[in-house]
């Protein structure tokens, strides 16, 4: 009896039972996420979540989208199908399937690259973020949002393709709860918007987009994308799992360990 319990002790030890984390660290399994940021943004308001999640074994991709941030992109190619091949192109590179994160803007790319790339996606996860029906373009969305803050003071630049936010109005328009050092980040990194992806209608089956697990994190302060406009766009849609934040529209700058927290949780 006593040599059987022995044997028991070393099997236990040699292979411990693992049941989606590491026995050994108590750690949960690691996870693969891309992140996707929204308009007048780019990779960089994602740093202080992309840090926090990599600290705990997660992968993590930021995509910098054409004609945002540092990249150097002409307005006139910045379309929606550029913006997709981006994302699309990050997924391939990076351990499948993937957690696929939209913010935004950023939201209507994701639920395009999920039209196709269904597969290879584990979850989306919207934060206060445009989830488009199939023919709907960003504009129908934002158009419709008479709660928001940004139609009275965006300014349309035709000839140059983009569209504008004045300085004085970015705070209360992406991060009316931010530090003053939160703040002049969004500040010192805007650029202007190129306006063609925002007239783009999306495509979507159920048998794409409809087919993909999906989550949806409300930001219950936001002054660009309304919290009566985001549960107006999810009101038909089945979602895995929901969170409200109390923030404005960047918690990721304002509150990065809530959403570190909260994506863990989805």
């Amino acid at each position: 009896m006593k040599s059987i319990q022995s044997l028991a002790l070393l099997l236990m030890i040699a292979f411990p039972v693992i049941d989606g984390c590491d026995s050994s660290s108590g750690t949960t399994a690691q996870k693969s996420y891309v992140l996707v940021h929204g308009a007048w943004m780019g990779a960089w308001c994602w740093d202080d979540v992309a840090s926090g999640l990599r600290a705990k074994g997660d992968t993590v991709a930021t995509v910098e989208l054409p004609a945002h941030g540092a990249d150097q992109t002409p307005v006139s190619d910045a379309t929606l199908d550029a913006y997709v091949a981006k994302v699309a192109a990050a997924i391939d590179a990076a351990p499948q399937p993937v957690i696929l994160v939209g913010h935004s803007m950023g939201g209507v790319v994701v639920t395009e690259v999920a039209e196709t790339d269904g597969a290879k996606i584990d979850r989306l996860v919207y934060i206060g973020a445009y989830m488009p029906k199939d023919g709907q373009t960003l504009n129908d969305l934002a158009s419709s949002d008479a709660d928001s803050h940004l139609g009275p003071v965006l300014q349309i630049d035709t000839v140059n393709g983009v569209a504008h936010i004045p300085s004085e109005d970015l705070q209360d328009i992406f991060i009316a709860d931010g530090t003053a050092s939160e703040i002049a980040s969004v500040v010192s990194n805007y650029r202007d918007e190129p306006l063609a992806p925002f007239l783009t209608p999306v495509h979507t089956t159920a048998a794409g987009w409809g087919a993909v697990s999906k989550a949806y994190v409300y930001t219950k302060e936001d002054h660009a994308v309304s919290l009566s406009l985001q549960q107006t766009m999810t009101a038909d849609v089945t979602l895995a799992a929901t969170a409200m934040l109390d923030t404005s529209h960047a918690p990721f700058l304002s509150r990065p360990d809530l959403v570190i927290s909260t994506l863990q949780s989805m």
